[in-house]
């Protein structure tokens, strides 16, 4: 045999003395000195809380977030900015401590924003937000300007 044989299978014999495959297919580490586990377990630990992170915090590819995935806060943040959502949520702390299932049982109004209609009644959170943004643009101009109005009279 010639020498370049000999080096392949004396590769080959070093890889296979080094390496194993378990019965899964995954390489198994076999004869490596003691001085080399410790990094070699901090590398494979950071590489997989890196994994984790990235698959826990990333939207599956080609899906943008979805209204349902914000809360209501980046919801309207996303849609007014977060000085009139600052503003709008401001009301809703004052009118129902912002929880959306809310009954004024003297009016009957209901939600964060205790609207009287009662089509208000089974909207999700981030239908309230809309009526709530819609209401105070058009009744106040903006949701700024409707607390603002809130704080004068306690009611909008």
């Amino acid at each position: 045999m010639d020498n370049l044989g000999e080096n392949v299978i004396k590769r080959l014999r070093h890889t296979d003395n080094l390496w194993k495959l378990d019965t899964h297919g995954t390489l198994l580490r076999q004869s490596l000195s003691k001085a080399h586990h410790a990094p070699l377990k901090r590398l494979a630990r950071g590489v997989l809380i890196a994994i984790g992170i990235a698959l826990c915090s990333a939207s599956p590819a080609g899906q943008a977030t979805t209204m349902q995935q914000k809360t209501p806060f980046a919801y309207s943040s996303s849609m007014i900015g977060e000085t009139q959502t600052e503003c709008l949520f401001r009301i809703a702390i004052k009118e129902s401590n912002i929880r959306y299932n809310a009954i004024n049982k003297s009016s009957g109004a209901y939600g964060a924003w205790q609207f009287l209609s009662k089509s208000v009644r089974g909207k999700t959170p981030h239908e309230q937000v809309l009526l709530a943004i819609d209401y105070a643009n058009y009744r106040y101009g903006s949701p700024c300007k409707a607390w603002a109005f809130w704080q004068r009279n306690y009611w909008w």
